[in-house]
């Protein structure tokens, strides 16, 4: 039971943490990752609009991330963003050029239904550039912010050198016993 709690996939509570909140245009803009985006592993994005005016949340917008690498990086063509090599394809909801993917948001992918959200998989550690774009009929509007990304926490498998020693230690001690006891011959 111990081991299964300490397993990082099920010790970290499925929270999101509010990265930014702004009135931009008519809207008022709060962008939503998981609590830990990790390189290589799925991270959900999501974005509640509202009306500047009244706070209601508007159900028929148009969400749209545009994503950035972290500055300086290198990103290789088998680098997946969305599960999908990044290449320009017309007809499907995501796109790369110069490093930049864009990826639909939509209400359906997301848990709660007041959200617009897209599962990203982020290849590089850094300080990622996420553009999320909203329209709503005429109107439009923008909110930048940056997605840190942090390296994996290191898997129990790192740390099976270290379990294993006192469990070899005591059965080392166990066998000692055994032959330092005298055994009576039949």
């Amino acid at each position: 039971m111990l081991l299964f709690l300490l397993l990082p996939c099920h010790a970290k509570a499925h929270l999101g943490i509010v990265l930014s909140r702004e009135a931009r245009g008519p809207f008022v803009i709060t962008v939503f990752t998981s609590s830990e985006v990790v390189r290589g592993q799925a991270a959900d994005v999501s974005v509640l609009v509202q009306r500047r005016d009244s706070n209601e949340a508007l159900l028929d917008a148009i969400v749209s991330f545009v994503l950035t690498p972290p500055r300086g990086s290198i990103s290789q063509q088998a680098d997946p963003i969305c599960g999908q090599p990044a290449s320009i394809t017309l007809g499907t909801t995501s796109w790369s050029r110069d490093g930049q993917s864009m990826i639909a948001a939509r209400r359906e992918q997301s848990s709660n239904k007041l959200l617009y959200a897209a599962p990203v998989n982020l290849p590089l550690v850094g300080a990622w550039e996420l553009e999320a774009l909203v329209r709503h009929g005429a109107e439009s509007a923008n909110l930048t912010c940056e997605i840190p990304v942090g390296l994996p926490a290191r898997r129990l498998a790192g740390l099976v050198p270290y379990l294993a020693l006192p469990l070899l230690l005591v059965a080392l001690f166990a066998i000692n016993q055994w032959l330092h006891t005298p055994h009576s011959k039949k």
